[in-house]
């Protein structure tokens, strides 16, 4: 899927690359799912290629993935560990980035890292 998703999205990928970009940077927070609730540091790069680490006690877990902005607004993201909707707002005055998992089940939220 996120192979078709590139392949069309390739002619349209310059227009949103501003949109990919000002996602790029290191995020800190929480990240749910199946094996409980974790913190998470992820580094996402200016193409929307991510990579992270997850700490599940006692050890981590490597989580990767690319983030694809499909039109204004439609952001997804397909990794490792998941695919589903991406979200950015401002809340109290900071930013909000959410991973939001297909299907349920959980899923990210953090913010930039200090």
């Amino acid at each position: 899927m996120l192979l078709a998703t590139l392949l069309t999205g390739c002619a349209s990928a310059q227009s949103y690359s501003a949109e990919t970009a000002s996602l790029a940077g290191t995020w800190r927070g929480r990240m749910s799912g199946p094996m409980g609730n974790a913190p998470l540091i992820l580094t996402i790069a200016e193409d929307g290629a991510f990579q992270g680490l997850l700490f599940v006690e006692p050890k981590y877990k490597e989580i990767r993935g690319t983030i694809s902005v499909l039109s204004p607004g439609n952001i997804r993201y397909e990794g490792n560990d998941g695919n589903g909707r991406v979200t950015l707002h401002e809340e109290r005055g900071q930013r909000v980035l959410r991973f939001v998992r297909d299907g349920g089940g959980g899923g990210a939220e953090l913010t930039p890292s200090k």
